[in-house]
């Protein structure tokens, strides 16, 4: 009876410790902070450990292609995901957490993963700067700032390092180039026009 018991559990580890989880995957990352990003199609989505789905399969979790065509598939830092939504033709980012819900509005035309609570974020807008008197039409600029947020969306620095950035590149799917970056705890340098820099602690 106790060999034929054995046998019987045996069986039933055998089967559960070979289950298939999830089939026909494109992607599978390595687990960072508990969640692995995975991909079919091009659609991406969160698992856990024990291989269970948490954030489905969805259109708008941002990954990157890098200069050698490498894929930097999303991921969470500080419990946030970068997101992507298109509108009016220009890409915009904002941020997860870990139950897929949209916790910081996509707003940013370029945004960090966050690192240490604090991520780099940049807006883009248009500016009057004048009026055209023969076409009775407002003469724009469209230009963009950077600033630090924290998890919770929250500004820590002024908006930083105004540029003109053409609508061309942003309706191309073009990132804007971050003129910002962390150089230590709470302290950022920012890249000016003259290619000079300037440092700020927050």
């Amino acid at each position: 009876m106790k060999t034929a018991i054995s046998l019987a559990f045996a069986f039933i580890m055998c089967i559960s410790m070979n289950a298939q989880l999830i089939q026909d995957l494109d992607h599978i990352e390595n687990f960072n902070e508990g969640l692995a990003a995975i991909k079919k199609g091009d659609q991406w989505a969160f698992m856990d450990q024990d291989g269970e789905i948490v954030i489905d399969f969805r259109n708008d979790l941002a990954s990157f292609n890098d200069e050698s065509d490498q894929i930097t598939p999303p991921i969470f830092h500080n419990d946030r995901a970068l997101i992507m939504k298109t509108t009016d033709n220009v890409k915009l980012y904002g941020y997860i957490d870990k139950s897929g819900n949209e916790i910081i509005k996509c707003e940013f035309v370029n945004a960090t993963p966050f690192s240490n609570g604090f991520a780099i974020v940049m807006i883009y807008y248009k500016e009057v700067v004048g009026k055209n008197k023969v076409l009775g039409k407002d003469v724009v600029s469209y230009l963009t700032e950077e600033y630090v947020i924290d998890i919770n969306g929250k500004a820590l620095t002024p908006k930083l390092n105004k540029r003109i950035f053409a609508p061309q590149k942003m309706n191309s799917g073009e990132r804007p180039n971050l003129g910002i970056k962390f150089i230590g705890d709470r302290v950022i340098a920012v890249e000016k026009e003259n290619h000079k820099w300037d440092v700020y602690s927050f």
